[in-house]
């Protein structure tokens, strides 16, 4: 088969494949084969199998860049990297789009139970700045930890799921179809096998099928919905980097801390659907403005 042909005709599914197989298969090295691939505790430091998971989109991203376009689809990549003159407006949207909707959600559920109060509220370690060796940091100190680690996640994950994906999707598809089936569940499963590892005891009384199926496909479809419908009003990658950066800062630290599984999807569903009630306005508001 001819590589170059194929990956000219089906660069999409050419990126899919190559990042699970990075992702996916560092995992597997990493903790030794599959027999170790487990939903219970697995023996081995976060910090590796966290940055090997992340590698994925970066390297198949710049890889086939390279592979689909040359030399010019570099300088079109860096060109949207740097794009920074975008309206105000949509900066607003980058940045306080997953904030408004995460800290409304819980507020929201916090009505019902104490045990939806954010994170960010509380004195005890934040979960996630804990698995990175942050421990009994001051809240400032947290913020600045979670806005570098936000960044870097924005960074090597934008520059594939935005940087090769994205423009590739807008001719063969519309909106809602190019972010939620395609692009949104891609990026949601590329998370699984992470997400899979140790999750038995997070999943609690739910079957893990069903845990997995909305901790992976609750928010992060409507999410990436939004997150084109900014990019193809800016054709920004930076933008896209700063939008991903402020997903992962607020939802790390809004983060109530001590959660059930059941909880935790009542929590994500419900902001899944502010997520896609904002996705319906967007798509109408579309429409008009096409008539």
């Amino acid at each position: 088969m001819d590589l170059s042909k194929f990956i000219k005709e089906h660069a999409v599914t050419a990126y899919y494949v190559v990042t699970l197989l990075i992702s996916w298969g560092g995992l597997v090295i990493m903790l030794g084969g599959m027999d170790q691939i487990s939903p219970y505790r697995v023996n081995a430091s976060f910090l590796p199998l966290y940055l090997v998971t992340v590698a994925g989109p970066i390297i198949a991203g710049i890889l086939l860049t390279g592979l689909y376009d040359g030399i010019n689809g570099y300088r079109e990549f860096l060109s949207r990297l740097i794009k920074w003159r975008v309206e105000t407006k949509w900066y607003v949207a980058a940045l306080f789009i997953a904030p408004l909707t995460v800290f409304t959600t819980l507020f929201a559920l916090s009505l019902f139970s104490p045990v939806f109060q954010p994170g960010i509220l509380s004195s005890a370690n934040n979960p996630i700045a804990s698995s990175f060796g942050i421990s009994g940091a001051s809240k400032i100190e947290l913020f600045l930890f979670v806005a570098l680690l936000g960044f870097f996640n924005g960074l090597v994950e934008e520059f594939g799921w935005t940087g090769f994906v994205a423009p590739r999707l807008k001719s063969n598809h519309g909106l809602i179809t190019g972010g939620a089936l395609s692009l949104g569940f891609m990026w949601g499963l590329w998370h699984f096998l992470s997400n899979y590892l140790g999750s038995a005891n997070e999943a609690g009384t739910l079957t893990l099928p069903l845990y997995l199926a909305i901790i992976l496909f609750s928010f992060l479809p409507p999410f990436r919905v939004i997150m084109l419908w900014v990019y193809e009003h800016t054709k920004s990658l930076l933008i896209a980097i700063i939008m991903h950066a402020s997903l992962d800062v607020f939802w790390i630290l809004s983060m109530p801390l001590v959660l059930t599984g059941r909880e935790r999807t009542v929590w994500y569903l419900t902001w899944a659907a502010l997520l896609w009630g904002i996705v319906v306005v967007i798509s109408k508001a579309g429409k008009r403005s096409k008539v």
